[in-house]
């Protein structure tokens, strides 16, 4: 990987994975509003760690492989507190895991290739935030799971596109990787 590791924009990423599991543990203690505010700071530093690798040009390798990765991780941990308070459907934390598994997996394969990590694009960006909304909304105020709850089903379908979109560009032909962006 190119690019130094200890760098501002991949401490704040790295910063992610204490405050999704504190807000996961803080909502399994039952205080809702801990559990938003440190979710909501954690979602923050989604934003920032970009924000500040851009403004310093310090965008590396490794930033592209520990933001979606502290992503991944504060979503499964998050999820497994909702789930486990029976705030969202087990099948939709299957869903989210399974493809940040099948993303993992597809990330690995473009390293097998010798390409860099995929970049962040428009359709991971938008099923990140509809992801992010909802769960904090369930952390803070729950709709009942189901077929009613209209933004569970949004920020689900934002992510299946995400991963056709990311899967386009694991599948293209070699030599074409800098053509596409992934989520």
């Amino acid at each position: 990987m190119r690019g130094p590791f200890l760098t501002v924009p991949n401490v704040i990423s790295l910063v992610r994975l204490p405050l999704s599991a504190a807000a996961g543990l803080a909502l399994l203690d039952g205080l809702p509003v801990p559990a938003v505010v440190l979710a909501a700071a954690a979602i923050a530093t989604d934003w920032l760690d970009g924000a500040v690798a851009r403004a310093t040009a310090t965008e590396s390798d490794w930033g592209r492989v520990l933001d979606p990765l502290a992503d991944k991780a504060g979503f499964a941990f998050f999820g497994l507190c909702l789930a486990l308070k029976h705030s969202i459907p087990w099948w939709a934390l299957f869903v989210i895991a399974g493809r940040d598994a099948a993303v993992a997996a597809g990330g690995l394969s473009l390293a097998g290739r010798g390409s860099p990590p995929p970049r962040a694009n428009a359709p991971g960006k938008v099923s990140t935030v509809l992801l992010s909304v909802w769960m904090v909304r369930q952390a803070a105020a729950p709709a009942a799971p189901g077929a009613s709850d209209w933004l569970m089903w949004l920020a689900l379908a934002a992510l299946s596109f995400s991963t056709l979109s990311y899967a386009k560009r694991v599948f293209e032909r070699p030599g074409s990787e800098g053509r596409a962006h992934c989520a």
